[in-house]
């Protein structure tokens, strides 16, 4: 038997303070650790995000489809010793502006 390696389009968003993920929200997921989106960046990749519970706040509302830009702005000092500080991020969507359809009048 020979094993050959798959390899997929998927990366996994690991982020530097400042660094931008910008794309289409192409599926939500719902992890053992809570919501991530896999985002398809312009260059056609596929990027999943952590699931870092202030970001998945920010993400509820999101849907397939969207256009988002999600910005991690830094990580905040600990609370408690020993522990890890909050991952902070910035996240915006691109909304459509629809016009409403003017009503016939007879």
């Amino acid at each position: 038997m020979t094993w050959e390696k798959q390899e997929g389009n998927m990366d996994f968003w690991n982020p530097e303070e400042g660094e931008e993920l910008i794309g289409e929200v192409k599926e939500l997921v719902q992890g053992i650790y809570g919501l991530q989106i896999q985002v398809q960046k312009e260059d056609g990749t596929i990027v999943t995000t952590p699931s870092h519970k202030v970001l998945q706040v920010k993400l509820s509302k999101i849907k397939a489809g969207d256009k988002v830009k999600i910005v991690y702005v830094k990580q905040d000092l600990p609370k408690i010793k020993g522990q890890n500080g909050v991952k902070l991020y910035e996240v915006y969507v691109d909304k459509v502006e629809t016009t409403p359809t003017e009503e016939k009048v007879e």
